[in-house]
């Protein structure tokens, strides 16, 4: 684990982050290696628009930003949730391989090293058939990964647990207490007791706009793969497939899916995704996936 000043360091890095993706600011942290290194003016990237990124980030920050920085990783050791950065060898490995990794993640619960044989179930209408999926998914000793913002993704994150899993909720918002999380609080608490609930949020933040963005792209980093049950052209599914294919991610579909929604078959043809027959093949191709995948760590990019 990093220190607390190093932590504070990324925090304070990234809300000096203007005009750009934070993303940005977390690969030239990596690069550096160290975020109070890249302070002094440690870049290590070759990259012109990284040298100029990082400078620019490190001259918006002063002593009373780590002293911030510092001031909010303790409160929220205080509330039971933990700081991970990209920094930390706790860092989830699924996730690092994105090339839109965000700088940290807040942590209710906690991570295990088993976490990168996870699947993703999404969906925004079936809540039987996901709560199915992810039932087989955690049967099969998969850790499932879903969204924490409707009533279909509590079905999700009640199911697997039911089954002897665990599941990472993902919020589309904050994680800083009760009410960050909205209805969804006690949910998010039972989570955490066996898993973990994630976000890249600063922790008051309410859901929705930039928000969305944020929980979609941690949602689809920390699974190896994918199952969409269902979604409408624009909606949240459809985003979601958006990610993990612009990421790298293989993306299962429903065969339901694939067959109703055209956007679901134009997604398709570019390739890295599979429609399945039914619950029983999506466990089958999801187990081969995954343990053909090496388990990733932030020492593997250094």
């Amino acid at each position: 684990m990093t220190t607390i000043q190093e932590q504070a360091a990324v925090l304070a890095l990234t809300r000096a982050t203007h005009g750009a993706p934070w993303f940005h600011t977390a690969r030239v942290i990596l690069d550096a290696g160290s975020a109070l290194k890249l302070l002094d003016g440690g870049c290590a990237s070759r990259d012109e628009d990284d040298r100029a990124h990082a400078a620019a980030v490190a001259a918006r920050v002063g002593p009373a930003d780590l002293a911030w920085g510092r001031e909010l990783v303790a409160a929220m050791r205080a509330e039971g949730v933990r700081l991970v950065t990209v920094l930390d060898a706790d860092y989830p490995g699924n996730l690092l391989w994105a090339y839109d990794r965000p700088p940290f993640l807040w942590v209710r619960g906690g991570f295990r090293s088993g976490d990168h044989r996870a699947v993703a179930v999404i969906a925004e209408r079936d809540a039987g058939h996901a709560a199915d999926a992810a039932r087989s998914l955690a049967e099969a000793g998969l850790v499932v990964v879903s969204p924490l913002r409707t009533p279909v993704d509590a079905a999700v994150h009640r199911a697997a647990p039911a089954a002897g899993g665990r599941t990472l909720g993902v919020p589309e918002g904050g994680v800083g207490g009760p009410a960050a999380l909205g209805e969804y609080a006690s949910v998010a608490g039972r989570i955490a007791e066996r898993g973990a609930v994630v976000s890249s949020c600063w922790p008051g933040t309410a859901p929705g706009g930039r928000a969305a963005d944020h929980a979609c792209v941690v949602t689809c980093g920390l699974a190896d793969c994918l199952y969409v049950v269902d979604g409408a052209d624009g909606g949240p599914s459809s985003r979601h497939v958006e990610e993990a294919l612009n990421t790298g991610k293989h993306v299962f579909v429903s065969q339901r899916l694939h067959q109703e929604q055209p956007w679901a078959r134009r997604a398709g043809a570019r390739g890295g995704m599979t429609a399945v027959q039914d619950i029983d093949d999506l466990c089958a191709q999801a187990v081969n996936l995954v343990d053909m995948a090496p388990e990733r760590t932030p020492a593997d990019d250094g």
